[in-house]
Parts: C-alpha cells; structure tokens; sequence
C-alpha cells in the first residue's frame, strides 16, 4: 500500500516576487554606482575626473606646500571642522529634546496639543529654501544686533538654531513612531507594582525605543552634515561657511575624497545603528 506523504511547503511571501527583486537591484545599483566611481576618482593621479592617470594618494595626503590635498587645504579642512561642530552640536541639543517631546506627546489627548505636534511637523514638508528665508527675515531684522553684536544672529548661532530647528521634527517623528508601537502591557505593570512614572520611563521605555533614539541619532547628524541651504544663507562669513557650499560646483578629486570619507563615516555610522537594533530585538525587556 502506498502511503501518500506530505511536503511541507513554505507559504507564499508576495515580497519574493521577482518584479520586486529587480525594483531593489536597480536602485541599488542607481544609488551606489555614482559613489564608486566618486571613490575611485578620488585616489586618481589627475587633478580632473575626466581621464584617470593612475592610482595615487595625492588628494588625500598630499604635499603640505601644495595645499591641494584633504589634509592640507586649509578652506576644505576649515569647512569640514566647521560642519562637524555644527553637527555635533545640532545632534548633542535636538535628540534629547525630540525624545523628550515624543514622550510627552505620547500621552497627549487634547485637541490644542495635537495641533502643536502637527505644527511642528509641518517642518518636514516645508521646502528648505523657505525656512532658510524666514529665518534671515527674523535675523536681519529684529534679531540682528540681539544679543550677539554687529552680526547678529548670523555665522555659527544662526546657523546651529536653524539646523535645531530643521532636524527636530524628523527626529521627534522617529522616535514617536516608535514610541506608538510599543506594547503598554510592560508600563501598566510596572506601574501596578508601584513604580514611579520615572522609573517607568527609564527602565520600561527607554530601553525599548533606544534603537530609535540611534536611528535619530544618526538621520540628525548626517542631515545637518549635508545641509546645504540653511547653512548657506545664515553663514555671515566665509570663516563659518559648511562643508555643502564648498563642495558644491565642478567636481574635482578632492570633493570626491572628502564624499568618500563621509560615505565611510555614514556606513559605519549605520552598520552600528543595524547591530543596536538587532542586539534589542534579542534582548528581554526586564
């Protein structure tokens, strides 16, 4: 007697369609193609892109005299120092507080609140240019000699209050979206057991959005890095003028260096921010 036997198979995943795969293949390719060949520019011998000359390191560490290298271009090194600072300082302000304010909103229930979040996420659909104009309209008008002398708001304060007030919605909403995932069975528990709100908080919540707070972490740096309007418009002088600006024009070998470092800077930044992520799904909220 022959005895039928059943396979196993695995349910069918819409997202395997082939259609798909290819969709995500090309724009890989789309997106990581152009940064390549940018990279491989960058180690070219020619002072062009336009005909490679060989392998050579002379626009990252090249001849002190010449100046003509990453190292040693006095206005690349200063716009790159200076877009690291602002970065720095925009990320060290505006995560906490995002975090803090997706928090609070999270527990919002009047209409007035609700508006006030709305509000401040209109920010992610204004057009850059916008918000760079209104900005030096408050500036340079009754802003400009309030407190900060005869520049007023412009250079390194203008330019960290405009990026502070760009990147807060697009970390708030990160971490809110997060936040409005969690399961509140752990947080009603907890407070069942009579621990405090902030205890709740801080052994309950945090730990369970902190890949959130990285992934906002790393979207707030690296958009203040490339931010190219604000930064621009507010500057003052050129001794506080941003890394964008600089690089924007022709491109030469030494764009591609300095694009190449913040690429390797951008995927280690995100490879830690995937191994965050993946060490708290594994991990047992306590």
């Amino acid at each position: 007697m022959i005895q039928a036997v059943s396979v196993a198979t695995r349910p069918y995943d819409p997202t395997h369609a082939p259609w798909l795969r290819a969709i995500t293949v090309l724009y890989l390719c789309w997106a990581l193609i152009p940064l390549l060949i940018a990279v491989l520019f960058s180690f070219n011998a020619a002072p062009s892109i336009a005909r490679w000359e060989g392998f050579s390191l002379r626009w990252w560490v090249g001849n002190p005299r010449d100046q003509e290298s990453l190292l040693f271009d006095p206005d690349l090194r200063s716009a790159l120092l200076h877009s690291l600072m602002l970065a720095f300082w925009t990320t060290i302000i505006v995560v906490p507080v995002a975090t803090a304010f997706a928090l609070g909103a999270r527990g919002w229930r009047s209409r007035t609140a609700r508006v006030a979040l709305a509000l401040m996420l209109v920010t992610l659909v204004l057009p850059r240019i916008a918000l760079a104009d209104a900005l030096y309209i408050a500036f340079i008008a009754p802003l400009r000699r309030v407190p900060f002398g005869s520049l007023g708001w412009f250079g390194t304060r203008g330019q960290l209050a405009g990026l502070i007030m760009l990147m807060l919605p697009f970390a708030t909403i990160v971490v809110y979206v997060r936040l409005l995932m969690l399961d509140r069975q752990h947080e009603d528990s907890a407070a069942d057991l009579g621990a405090p709100p902030n205890d709740v908080v801080r052994r309950i919540i945090l730990p369970q959005i902190a890949t959130a707070i990285g992934a906002a972490t790393a979207v707030v740096f690296a958009g203040a890095m490339g931010e190219f309007v604000v930064v621009d418009v507010l500057r003052g002088t050129n001794d506080t003028r941003a890394l964008a600006p600089v690089l924007f024009g022709s491109p030469d070998p030494r764009k591609s260096a300095v694009g190449t470092l913040l690429a390797v800077a951008g995927a280690i930044a995100c490879a830690a921010v995937v191994f965050a992520f993946r060490s708290a799904l594994r991990r047992p909220v306590r």
